[in-house]
């Protein structure tokens, strides 16, 4: 099964970004002053700390010989190809962000969830039907959700008047 390789780097790609992102969330919860945002923040850390250990607990069964269909190599290399680049995302220095108004903070977060979101579909889209698959669309969920989480604080410090969805006043007497 030489494939084997190339899944273990991407589960490590991806377990890097998650241990990543856990990071960057806790350094923007400190920044935040709004309590609500803060806590969205603290929660969305402990949230990715949760995906690092799913991807942890499944790159275990894979060393350990369990079957995991493995996806081609080329698309392996397009996934990891995907994770390398998003690594890179400019991401704020420890002084910017304490620069950063908290919308600012907000939608950087959102950017990180959206990427995430596809890179999972990515990786679900190119793995064979069964468990691989299905955690890689569970995780791709679970980041859709968080960006919404993230969209709704947005609007709601933003004052547009909506929170998911929501109208949170009416101008109507």
């Amino acid at each position: 099964m030489g494939n084997r390789a190339e899944i273990v780097v991407a589960v490590h790609l991806a377990m890097d970004r998650e241990k990543e992102a856990a990071a960057l969330y806790l350094q923007f919860a400190k920044a935040v002053k709004e309590p609500k945002a803060k806590d969205v923040l603290i929660r969305l850390a402990s949230d990715e700390v949760g995906h690092l250990d799913k991807l942890e607990r499944h790159l275990s069964s894979v060393l350990a010989g369990k079957d995991w269909v493995i996806p081609h190599a080329a698309l392996m290399e397009a996934m990891a190809a995907r994770f390398t680049k998003s690594m890179k995302l400019e991401l704020p220095t420890v002084s910017d962000i304490t620069q950063a108004d908290e919308i600012r903070i907000l939608e950087l977060a959102l950017e990180r969830e959206l990427n995430a979101n596809l890179q999972y579909l990515a990786m679900a889209e190119s793995a064979e039907p069964g468990e691989a698959r299905e955690m890689f669309l569970a995780l791709a969920k679970e980041e859709d959700l968080h960006a919404k989480v993230l969209r709704a604080e947005v609007d709601s410090i933003g004052q547009f008047g909506f929170w998911f969805d929501m109208q949170e006043f009416t101008m109507e007497k």
